[in-house]
């Protein structure tokens, strides 16, 4: 006991002189106190823990305290490193008492407290072709995908179980890629179950090993500002999308994926908002419909273009540019150019059968469809095949086309 309140004492004076920040290493998990805030460090009674800035350290479980003259020190921001078969956590004091972190080799989760009532930023960096990166909790958050490498042999690559919104930021100059394995039981290889807010003119490449590429239970949205979003293989969809997608800018190059390229569904909540709607008012949509009887966009409910482009090769047999449950608007209103543009050549799917037929068509309407502005643009070569097929009313107020609908 009197050697531990020795060190205590003389650790005191260095924060209180000349140190910034104090690093507590107990594993691969190192919180930062900055000594500002660091106030009094107070041992339990029985000399077996350490308490300081609301963070109880066992004094078994610290490898090393380090004083640090330099202040490196951002409230609330978790940083996790990957290398290889091991990743390192980095905890900010002020948050780290209401987060349990487990780190096994290169699997990280974190398990938000409820009582948590502070957005907490996680930074993700470096490369592990087995890591794995989860987070739950009942606060809203950040998530930074900074240059991150991550394959997974087991399981998905980010798992974010947290319904809250969650913002996706891809810094610029930055490219991370995510592969999951294959095989398993996981929804995607980049999962978020709450709200996912798309930020940042970074690049992010996705692989869909098992199901989907990208997943969320509830809307996705992408920034005016928004870099570039891949999906060269997903063994279901690219990206499948629950409440609705809104997408205001960014590009996105979707391809291989055995399912939709995007598909947007209905929650099980019918009173959310813009339940099934797709909002497109900026941005670039490249889609590869290869697969048969398969969408480039597909959902539940309205489907507005007030701007962005859109440029689908449909090849699949009873395959769909575009395909609406609901009414359907084109127009130019956004401030973006409006343009489609189509290569439809797939032909019919399971012809002669009476459930399972489907037809090749661009854009496919079960309601109505209003055209109001921007252009579309098709050549449709396939058999049977047609450019647009409405059950509806066509409505006609201005705009390009060189296909009329049937």
């Amino acid at each position: 006991m009197k050697k531990l309140y020795s060190f205590l004492f003389l650790f005191g004076i260095a924060l209180s002189s000349a140190a910034q920040t104090m690093r507590v290493h107990c594993g691969p998990v190192c919180t930062l106190i900055p000594a500002a805030t660091a106030g009094d460090i107070v041992p339990s009674a029985d000399a077996t823990a350490l308490t300081v800035m609301g963070n109880t350290f066992h004094v078994a479980d610290i490898d090393s305290i380090v004083v640090d003259k330099t202040t490196v020190y951002t409230p609330g921001l978790v940083d996790v490193a990957y290398e290889g078969a091991k990743a390192s956590i980095t905890v900010a004091g002020d948050v780290a008492p209401l987060l349990a972190v487990t780190v096994t080799d290169a699997t990280v989760s974190v398990l938000q407290d409820p009582t948590l009532a502070s957005e907490v930023t996680y930074r993700l960096h470096g490369a592990s072709d087995n890591g794995f990166f989860g987070m739950d909790g009942e606060y809203k958050a950040t998530v930074i995908l900074d240059n991150l490498q991550l394959a997974n042999t087991t399981q998905s690559a980010i798992s974010i179980e947290n319904g809250k919104r969650i913002k996706i930021v891809l810094p610029e100059g930055t490219t991370s890629t995510l592969a999951d394995a294959a095989g398993g039981v996981q929804k995607a290889c980049f999962f978020v179950n709450g709200h996912a807010e798309f930020s940042g003119a970074g690049v992010l490449n996705l692989v869909g090993n098992t199901k989907h590429a990208f997943a969320s239970d509830e809307y996705a949205q992408f920034s005016a500002g928004f870099g570039t979003f891949n999906v060269t293989h997903a063994e279901s969809d690219a990206m499948h999308i629950g409440q609705y997608l809104d997408a205001r800018g960014g590009t996105f190059n979707l391809s291989g994926a055995k399912g939709d390229c995007i598909d947007v569904e209905k929650t099980k909540d019918l009173t959310d908002v813009d339940n099934g709607f797709v909002r497109i008012s900026g941005g670039t949509f490249n889609l590869d419909v290869a697969a048969d009887d398969t969408k480039g966009i597909k959902n539940d409910s309205t489907f507005y273009v007030t701007g962005g482009t859109i440029i689908a090769t449909v090849s699949g047999n009873g395959a769909k540019g575009i395909s609406a449950a609901w009414d359907m608007f084109i127009n130019q209103s956004s401030g973006n150019a409006t343009s489609i543009k189509m290569t439809v050549s797939g032909t019919t799917y399971m012809p002669g059968d009476p459930i399972l037929e489907s037809k090749c068509r661009g854009i496919k309407g079960k309601r109505d469809l209003t055209f109001d502005g921007g252009d579309i643009n098709m050549t449709v070569t396939g058999a049977k095949a047609k450019g647009i097929s409405i059950d509806g009313t066509w409505t006609y107020v201005s705009g390009k086309t060189n296909v009329m609908p049937s």
